[in-house]
């Protein structure tokens, strides 16, 4: 929870220790394609987490699941959050995507592909912040869908392709379609590629 049991005014101090490495370390970035500081998305994933009461290792992991991708942070700078949302962060990134990658020229669909497999072996856990980051993704896809912005030539994939990844994705999370997410995500999948 990120409220301690004790006192509702207090913010768990991991999940509030996660939040200020993830301002940090997402400080200059922003959503593909818009003025957006990056963290927006990084509070959408924590709220959508938060939703499911997830627990605080899941909120953690959530919080921190694009800094191997998308930042020059290291495991090593995230072992100061534990061993088990290390493990949850490095399930969350995709292979050839981050600092510490030897192999960077994986293409999209390869990256994509190794998500997908991965999803046949995840834990609850490891499914959960999936679903929470891809829910918020596609929900951007929605709300600039519905505001006529929605221009595909901003991913690094064709329409088709990104069809494809997230129709997999609503197949492939299905360890947790008894969550509040599951059908928000099925459902904004449907429209976004109807």
């Amino acid at each position: 929870m990120i409220m301690n049991d004790e006192n509702a005014d207090n913010i768990n101090p991991e999940v509030k220790k996660a939040l200020d490495f993830a301002f940090i370390a997402h400080k200059e970035q922003f959503r593909k394609g818009t003025t957006v500081p990056y963290i927006a998305h990084i509070l959408d994933v924590l709220k959508y987490l938060l939703y499911d009461y997830a627990p605080t290792e899941v909120l953690v992991a959530g919080v921190l699941h694009d800094t191997l991708e998308d930042t020059h942070c290291t495991r090593d700078d995230l072992m100061q959050f534990g061993h088990e949302v290390v493990g949850l962060v490095e399930f969350c990134s995709e292979p050839g995507n981050t600092v510490e990658s030897e192999n960077k020229s994986a293409t999209w669909k390869k990256r994509k592909t190794h998500t997908i497999e991965s999803l046949k072996n995840a834990t609850r856990n490891q499914a959960t912040i999936i679903l929470a980051d891809k829910l918020s993704n596609v929900m951007c896809m929605r709300e600039d869908q519905l505001a006529s912005k929605l221009d595909w030539s901003k991913f690094n994939a064709s329409k088709q392709d990104i069809e494809w990844y997230y129709t997999e994705l609503v197949n492939g999370l299905t360890l947790v379609q008894d969550t509040r997410m599951y059908p928000v995500f099925k459902d904004t999948v449907e429209k976004v590629f109807s």
